[in-house]
């Protein structure tokens, strides 16, 4: 999850370098892998997610068995349980479970080097998955720097059954945000507030550069953030590019009457979910 996403500009190879905080949540999908005869397969129990070479998952496998020479096979089933497009990088988690679990089972002993250079080819999160805890991402997002965080608040996250496009999030920044986007604190704020269990600290510091133009095009989600602050949390925020928006609480009782409002004031349609930071050693995936 995003509490900071600051994009510093557009580069020659089309990407943007970012300087954003992210932290890991003590949920997410189940994945599994089994041993299987010279064939990378993928099934999902969510019928809308493409099992094909279209998902990152099956790139990381075939990319991982292309680096290391294996010609092994594996079954890999997902339960899928975060939202699709949501901005909480449920791909990138995945990817990364992928190779380090190869890693394992075919008993590849590829050393983390190897690891970081195919998910920085495949993607601008899963490097952070990868390492695992806090971090300070630079670069595409796939220069990681861990940071501590003794941030005990709950998250309240809220997904309005759509996803947003990565693409579209980033061109529309490009074009509609320049004059729309606040002026961003300084990571350091945020990372000092992050260290000292600072929950009102790190509310005023959170920031999102695609926030903006999402919210122009999709005012709902304004509307959920305001709900969420109006009922307990110190701060609430569009997580990536989108479409969940998170509001951050003292205490899970508060994030919980908050979701009740939602789905009451907005809706079954809304998806809600209290949750918590994973340390780095209970990262799920």
């Amino acid at each position: 999850m995003n509490v900071y996403l600051r994009i510093l500009g557009r580069r020659a190879d089309g990407y943007h370098d970012l300087e954003t905080v992210m932290l890991p949540l003590s949920f997410g999908d189940e994945l599994t892998l089994e041993a299987a005869p010279a064939v990378i397969s993928l099934t999902c129990d969510n019928p809308t997610l493409p099992v094909d070479d279209m998902n990152l998952v099956v790139r990381a496998a075939k990319r991982f068995a292309e680096a290391t020479g294996i010609k092994a096979g594996v079954k890999m089933s997902l339960k899928k349980r975060t939202p699709l497009a949501a901005g909480l990088g449920g791909g990138s988690s995945n990817a990364a479970f992928v190779m380090e679990g190869l890693n394992r089972l075919w008993q590849a002993n590829a050393p983390r080097e190897t690891l970081d250079k195919l998910a920085a080819g495949m993607g601008s999160d899963i490097n952070f998955f990868l390492a695992g805890g806090a971090a300070l991402c630079r670069g595409r997002g796939e220069r990681v720097e861990p940071v501590p965080c003794r941030l005990s608040a709950k998250i309240l996250l809220i997904n309005p059954g759509f996803g947003i496009s990565t693409k579209w999030a980033y061109e529309n920044w490009a074009k509609m945000a320049a004059g729309l986007t606040a002026k961003a604190p300084d990571a350091s704020v945020l990372l000092r507030a992050l260290a000292g269990d600072d929950l009102e600290g790190v509310s005023r510091a959170l920031f999102n550069s695609l926030e903006a133009a999402s919210v122009r095009k999709f005012p709902v989600l304004e509307l959920l953030k305001d709900t969420m602050r109006a009922h307990g949390a110190a701060g609430a925020l569009m997580s990536g590019s989108g479409a969940t928006v998170f509001g951050l609480f003292a205490d899970a009782g508060k994030a919980e009457k908050a979701a009740g409002v939602i789905r009451e004031q907005f809706g079954p349609s809304m998806w809600t979910f209290v949750t918590g930071f994973a340390g780095r050693d209970e990262i799920p995936r």
